[in-house]
């Protein structure tokens, strides 16, 4: 069983019928701003939460913001059972995300970058199976909109970690895949170089992550420099926790 933890700020908004009115019979815009809001504060079980008292909750809208928050959630937890059944809960709300609209922006998103997490739960074989499809939909979603940083980060890190495979991964990956997606580590900058552009320091992980690949690009100056910004983010969540932490030792090493 779950426990969720609520802010008295949002008790008020979850609650109502305490303060002698109503929640709307339809849900809006400003409550999908409002749950969006919390999730960018790094409010994940709040944002869980919030989203289960809505009206329309079987939406598309509200089911891929559901797969999000609760995939966030699985990233704070330590217990390695625990994670994998919160990141399959959150695939599951990606999945019914697309079923409802196969080309909506946010369902492909997180249902790429939720699928990629999930495959690391079922093996290498399965993971190598899925690269295209992950690919797949970030594409989609780049498409659906391209003033997205998030989208263009998640193109980065794919684009990285399937750079950096050594030689053994990559003869597994060409035995099991018959046409596996390329990558290198030029296209990845272009990625997280995008993302940063259209929204300097909208993630820790985007900083780092330009860090690692001017690094593996040989540039080391470059890469001192988005290592010392990663470094010093403010820590609001696991990933800034990891940011803070691998940017500080790569700093050691240079």
């Amino acid at each position: 069983m779950r426990i969720f933890f609520i802010s008295l700020g949002v008790f008020f908004i979850f609650c109502p019928s305490v303060f002698g009115f109503n929640p709307p019979e339809k849900m809006s815009a400003e409550e999908l701003k409002l749950a969006d809001e919390l999730f960018d504060d790094a409010k994940y079980q709040d944002t869980v939460y919030f989203l289960e008292k809505l009206s329309d909750k079987n939406s598309v809208e509200v089911q891929w913001r559901f797969a999000r928050a609760v995939f966030f959630v699985s990233k704070q937890i330590q217990d390695g059972d625990q994670k994998e059944k919160l990141v399959r809960e959150a695939f599951d709300y990606a999945c019914k995300a697309l079923e409802l609209d196969d080309a909506n922006f946010g369902a492909n998103k997180w249902y790429g970058a939720i699928l990629s997490e999930k495959s690391n739960f079922d093996g290498m074989t399965e993971r190598i199976k899925q690269l295209d499809n992950v690919k797949k939909h970030f594409s989609k979603a780049k498409d659906a909109n391209p003033e997205d940083p998030g989208i263009w980060h998640m193109l980065g890190q794919f684009n990285f970690k399937l750079s950096e495979v050594n030689w053994v991964t990559r003869k597994l990956i060409n035995s099991i895949a018959p046409n596996p997606p390329t990558a290198s580590y030029e296209e990845a900058l272009e990625c997280f170089e995008k993302a940063e552009n259209m929204k300097p320091g909208f993630y820790s992980q985007n900083q780092l992550f330009l860090g690692k690949t001017y690094l593996a690009l040989k540039q080391k100056d470059k890469a001192r420099e988005w290592f010392q910004k990663a470094s010093e983010v403010e820590v609001r969540s696991e990933d800034d926790r990891v940011c803070r932490q691998e940017a500080s030792e790569a700093l050691k090493k240079l």
